[in-house]
């Protein structure tokens, strides 16, 4: 017996070391929205629809604030159907991938790679009415990945920063210009 606890305690702390190795140069803002991102992964990882109740989602993981407190009663609801539709995908990567086989990391981890061009200033060839140059800022924004591939990301996470809530998952491309879609613009 006691060589049982000796080894899970030995795997338990290589497995927290090899954590710490992971999240070397993270900030504890990085930390917590990995963490609550890790929980909604496991929150909706292989349910249903029905199964995934949206009070959880907006009070724990997601970002809705903005929505719900919303006077107009139609656009609330409007927006909260299109909630659906938007997040069908998220919870299709985390199932078609797999919670063993899913990772991420702050964006900022990926600045040689084509992912970082929307948070890359120097890229950034757009510019404002007022002649500053338009890009997104990296801060609060992790890169996913197949944890077999951690050098090729398939996609970014917004996150909301006084609440490490998830923002907006995906981005999209107008007039040459990237940037999140998030549920104030439904």
């Amino acid at each position: 017996m006691n060589r049982i606890l000796i080894g899970l305690f030995l795997l338990t702390t290589s497995f927290g070391i090899g954590q710490n190795k992971i999240s070397e140069n993270w900030t504890e803002n990085d930390k917590a929205q990995y963490s609550k991102l890790k929980k909604l992964a496991n929150y909706v990882y292989k349910k249903e629809k029905s199964e995934i109740s949206k009070d959880s989602l907006f009070e724990n993981y997601v970002y809705f604030d903005n929505v719900l407190n919303d006077t107009v009663t139609e656009r609330r609801e409007r927006r909260i159907v299109t909630f659906d539709t938007l997040f069908y995908y998220f919870r299709k990567t985390v199932d078609s991938i797999g919670l063993e086989n899913l990772d991420a990391k702050p964006v900022r981890f990926y600045k040689n790679h084509k992912i970082y061009e929307p948070f890359d200033e120097e890229k950034a060839e757009l510019k404002t009415v007022g002649g500053e140059k338009m890009y997104a800022k990296d801060d609060n924004v992790f890169a996913y990945y197949r944890k077999e591939e951690p050098e090729n990301p398939i996609g970014v996470l917004l996150f909301e920063p006084e609440t490490d809530k998830l923002g907006a998952w995906i981005m999209i491309s107008q007039g040459g210009y990237k940037y999140f879609l998030t549920f104030s613009l439904l």
